[in-house]
């Protein structure tokens, strides 16, 4: 049984400001097409795309997530989830994507080479994850 220790996210609060942005530009994107008075198919598509996009950065921001279990951690993405045993973790690290940017990631290493990010998991958060690694 997967027992979830830790689950590290965008808190509701921020997710919900965001999708209201989000609902904003597309609300504006349309009532540009409208008001334009773009022809119909060439409208259809623009406010397709619009949707689209707006939607899978809506749902992004509504799944994305790591988790972290007694058997080890899962990325979720938008469309697919990524799982790790704990024996397939070799390390996390906090790396710096460039030297222009104060940002910092938290990067998992597998056994295999890969680097992934996991989302939302601050540097502060790295030693709580740590501990909670099994020896």
């Amino acid at each position: 049984m997967d027992v979830t220790l830790r689950e590290y996210r965008a808190d509701r609060r921020s997710r919900l400001k965001v999708i209201g942005l989000i609902s904003v530009m597309l609300a504006c994107g349309v009532l540009e097409v409208v008001i334009n008075d773009v022809p119909g198919w060439v409208g259809a598509i623009l406010i397709s795309v619009l949707a689209i996009v707006d939607g899978v950065w809506a749902l992004s921001l509504w799944r994305s997530r790591t988790v972290v279990r007694a058997d080890g951690v899962v990325v979720v993405g938008v469309v697919r989830s990524r799982k790790w045993a704990w024996h397939e973790i070799q390390d996390l690290v906090v790396e710096t994507p460039s030297s222009t940017t104060p940002r910092r990631l938290i990067r998992l290493h597998d056994t295999r080479g890969r680097k992934t990010t996991l989302p939302y998991v601050a540097e502060s958060h790295l030693p709580d994850l740590l501990a909670l690694r099994p020896s």
